[in-house]
């Protein structure tokens, strides 16, 4: 395929962002910040370190 055939193609992607879920450094504020700009924000369950915390976390911020 021809270089600028490439180059048109690639102009042409788009791909999806992704903030990955991270032990213990994800959050809630994080997550949410990040979909604001248009990044798919994720929080990893283990973080809330038990369901009473998971509870708090998203009575919190939902």
């Amino acid at each position: 395929m021809p270089k600028r055939r490439l180059e048109v193609i690639a102009n042409q992607m788009t791909l999806p962002v992704i903030a990955a879920p991270m032990f213990l450094v994800s959050s809630p504020s994080m997550v949410i910040e990040a979909c604001k700009a248009g990044i798919i924000g994720t929080f990893p369950l283990l973080n809330a370190r038990s369901v009473d915390i998971l509870e708090t976390v998203v009575e919190k911020h939902y």
